[in-house]
């Protein structure tokens, strides 16, 4: 006999055609109609389950709100919402009862237990009676059987449903047992193909076999890998998630198969050697192979190397990862200085020059600003000249020259610096539009820009940018009523605002102008 898979879904059972099912309404049976129910805190799709119900179970909805039922299951103690999709309408004792007080099971059906998964209800032998109010207990007809699962074992509970010619529902219910297949146990009957392994290989189960044995009688099963891998009912893993398709670390596994029920299981074993390294060779050199220093390794910034593996790894490997060997006390000039770097118990060799370090030019960083207005500080403290060796090695100097600025001529104006015999220029810009005291930049300070200035300081208009720094004329950073006064009396001769004694600014540490 065939072990079929399990039945995942509800038999419902009409017994006559033309069943009337009332309208949804609260306080009425229900029956779980979807795999499953989710019971959830609130009459919300928002809130995370507490619960779930399996299909086939007989509930009675309280009330309805947002399309959700709120239910109350006394066996388990659930208590919360199921959306009412889910629910099929069974009825209520509401309506017509034709003289029907109740209903029960007269007989059981002939066959009460099952095997999981195997076998499907029968109703024969089943007889339903109705309890009348006025006459004797007869045959019912007509009812509908909600059906639990059999894809799990366990005692489980058939519902009956009869509504009366008058419309009135009434239930019953009786129970069925489900019993676990019968099987004795299971045992390998061919491993995998291959169960020795280089680590970092793919493992691959191809090739095992199973046999399940029963105890009622029937024939043992074979099962093959790839009928393991299309049924649910098969597990097969190692202790460490080794399985099919995976990487094998080294060492010895123990690979578990699981059919159904945790205690039929077998396993097998495979093992895993340490890989090994077979080749060792250069990717790309490093950035540089001169070396200036007899006191430090080579720089090896850029250097990488391919390692190659006897299981078919190829791995990419950095200078970090390796040991670098060299005595740089014993370089010489020129050509001819070896570094070994080693990796694995293989080794590649580098030729490495070495070179006497010498400056090669002047690297400046500047300031920020470098574009001025006409009167403006030139601000040029933050300035910083620096040597570049020919090894990169960089030095700040200060005892540089620098040609002059001049603070009253508009445009640009490229600078020179000079350090030894090195040289570098850098270039300003000195703009002739907002001049110090001329907001609106129509090249001198008048009664209009001394009226900007004003109707600025107390919020009319606002400036920013050139037209800004133009209008401060204490440097303050705000424009005020004190600098409107300064741009009117400029205006009128009374002031000079712009002063080009030392407007530029140069660093401290050195710098002279030429």
């Amino acid at each position: 006999m065939t072990v079929k898979k399990p039945i995942s879904v509800i038999i419902c059972i009409a017994l006559l055609a033309g069943l009337f099912v009332p309208a949804a309404a609260a306080g009425a049976k229900y029956v779980v109609a979807g795999d499953k129910a989710n019971v959830l805190p609130e009459p919300s799709a928002l809130t995370e389950p507490i619960a779930e119900i399996p299909r086939g179970t007989v509930v009675d909805v309280t009330e309805i709100e947002n399309n959700f039922g709120h239910i109350f299951l006394r066996s388990t103690g659930i208590d919360g919402w199921v959306h009412m999709s889910l629910l099929r309408y069974i009825g209520d004792a509401a309506g017509n009862t034709d003289g029907v007080k109740s209903i029960y099971i007269k007989s059981l059906p002939e066959k009460t237990v099952y095997i999981e998964g195997e076998e499907v209800f029968d109703p024969a032998g089943l007889t339903v009676y109705a309890v009348y109010e006025d006459r004797p207990d007869a045959p019912v007809t007509g009812y509908i059987l909600y059906l639990p699962s059999f894809s799990a074992y366990g005692e489980k509970t058939v519902y009956v449903s009869y509504t009366a010619p008058g419309g009135a529902v009434f239930t019953a219910e009786f129970t069925v047992t489900v019993n676990k297949v019968p099987l004795a146990g299971i045992t390998i009957v061919s491993p995998p193909d291959k169960t020795e392994y280089i680590e970092g290989e793919t493992l691959d189960f191809s090739g095992l076999q199973a046999e399940l044995s029963y105890t009622d009688g029937r024939g043992s099963r074979t099962v093959t890998y790839e009928e393991m891998l299309e049924d649910p009912d098969f597990l097969i893993m190692g202790c460490h998630s080794e399985a099919h398709g995976k990487k094998i670390v080294y060492g010895s596994h123990t690979v578990n198969i699981y059919y159904k029920y945790p205690e039929v299981t077998c396993y097998f074993t495979l093992n895993a050697v340490r890989k090994t390294l077979l080749s060792l060779q250069i990717d790309t050199m490093p950035d540089s192979t001169v070396t200036y220093s007899t006191s430090e390794p080579p720089d090896l910034t850029g250097l990488t190397l391919t390692a190659e593996y006897d299981n078919g790894d190829v791995q990419t490997v950095y200078p970090g990862q390796c040991r670098v060997l060299c005595d740089p006390e014993s370089f010489v000039l020129g050509s001819g200085n070896i570094v070994t770097v080693q990796y694995g118990g293989l080794s590649v060799t580098l030729d490495f020059t070495l070179a006497i370090d010498s400056p090669g030019e002047l690297q400046l960083e500047l300031p920020a600003v470098m574009n001025f207005i006409l009167g403006e500080p030139i601000d040029l403290t933050s300035l910083k000249v620096y040597l570049i060796a020919v090894s990169g090695e960089k030095t700040e100097v200060s005892n540089y020259t620098m040609g002059e600025i001049d603070p009253t001529t508009t445009g640009t104006q490229t600078i020179p610096i000079r350090y030894d015999e090195f040289s570098a220029l850098f270039t300003i810009n000195i703009n002739p539009y907002y001049q110090r005291g001329d907001p609106d930049g129509d090249g001198k300070p008048t009664a209009s820009d001394a009226r900007i200035a004003l109707r600025a300081s107390v919020g009319l208009v606002t400036l920013a940018g050139n037209p800004k720094r133009a209008a401060d004329i204490d440097r303050d950073g705000t424009v005020t009523a004190s600098d409107a006064r300064m741009i009117l009396r400029a205006a009128v001769g009374l002031e000079n605002l712009i002063d080009y004694t030392g407007l530029v600014l140069l660093p401290k540490k050195g710098g002279t102008a030429e």
